[in-house]
């Protein structure tokens, strides 16, 4: 059973949505791959969300369910951003490793998945 969510909270993930899609559209137009790599996305949900016109973006952005993922959930990641290791400039260069790594690794188990239900 789901459970009814408040007004308030649903407004907010709305809005967070909408602000979601319109950053994602705007960091794929300025560099594609960069945004792909900072959103996490692969190139076919890359193609959709650039060609989504501006009223599709409010009718997805309408979902109750958060429309994007944060990649908190990992202890090494969230480790390496709260350390101050020479001023930051190592704690940029270790996230973005292990972001490489993690989307290398789902990239694998996506292709994996393919392969067997093929």
């Amino acid at each position: 059973m789901s459970q009814a969510v408040p007004s308030s909270s649903l407004a907010d993930i709305h809005e967070v949505n909408l602000s979601y899609l319109m950053l994602a559209q705007r960091l794929l137009r300025d560099n594609l791959a960069e945004g792909m790599y900072r959103l996490g996305v692969s190139e076919d949900a890359a193609e959709v969300l650039l060609k989504l016109t501006p009223a599709q973006l409010v009718k997805l952005a309408s979902s109750s369910q958060l429309l994007c993922s944060f990649r908190l959930d990992d202890y090494r990641l969230i480790n390496s951003l709260t350390q101050d290791v020479l001023g930051g400039i190592l704690q940029q260069a270790h996230t973005a490793i292990l972001l490489s790594r993690r989307e290398t690794n789902e990239a694998e188990a996506d292709d994996a998945e393919k392969i067997n239900n093929s």
